[in-house]
């Protein structure tokens, strides 16, 4: 009586353990299933491992990855917009005021010389002036002296003739009247009287050729 609880409990434990192998066995297969669909899947080179964790045995570590560039906030992204647009107003204001500065040489100058070209006109008119004063002067004075030695003798016109120079000799005696110059050269020293007639052919002939 004693041994017929032992005989009642040996089908229990026998049967427990087949349940037991038959669950390990069935933990085994699927690990094994699952490791060969990893190896045999489309496209899969590697098998990741678990952070902290070594690659398992039989596989391939994972290859490195490039990192991912930081991400730029919205707000950090409109300071960099508004600062590159601050520095490229600011390259253009510095520009801007070196054109002006050029300018302003440049209007400066121009006024410097369209001065220098008023006063020169202004010289220069001024001097046109004088002269034509001047040679109406010498005109009159040259009008003058024919009028007064035409009025004198031959020989006293002559006498005065011989000692004058060239630039007041030829301009009078080409004024006066060809009967009294021809009386006063009758009266002259012979090569002044030469010279003098020289002279005056060779003002007549440029007069011609100015004409």
């Amino acid at each position: 009586m004693r041994n017929a609880p032992q005989t009642r409990l040996l089908p229990v434990v026998i049967v427990a353990l087949g349940v037991f192998a038959a669950l390990r066995a069935g933990d085994i297969w699927f690990g094994f299933s699952e490791a060969s669909a990893g190896d045999q899947a489309p496209g899969v080179l590697f098998a990741e491992a678990a952070p902290g964790q070594e690659p398992q045995e039989g596989l391939s570590e994972t290859a490195p990855q490039e990192a991912e560039p930081p991400e730029i906030a919205p707000g950090e992204v409109e300071r960099r917009i508004l600062e590159k647009l601050s520095a490229r107003r600011e390259a253009l204001d510095a520009r801007e005021a070196a054109l002006d500065a050029r300018e302003a040489i440049i209007v400066a100058a121009e006024k410097k010389l369209n001065d220098s070209a008023a006063e020169f006109r202004r010289e220069r008119e001024q001097l046109l002036a004088l002269r034509e004063e001047q040679a109406t002067a010498e005109t009159e004075e040259i009008v003058a002296l024919v009028s007064a030695y035409e009025k004198m003798k031959a020989r006293d016109a002559a006498a005065i003739f011989n000692e004058l120079d060239e630039d007041i000799l030829v301009p009078v005696s080409a004024g006066m009247r060809t009967q009294a110059l021809a009386g006063v050269l009758a009266e002259m020293q012979p090569d002044k009287a030469r010279q003098l007639t020289r002279l005056l052919a060779e003002r007549n002939r440029f007069d011609e050729e100015v004409r």
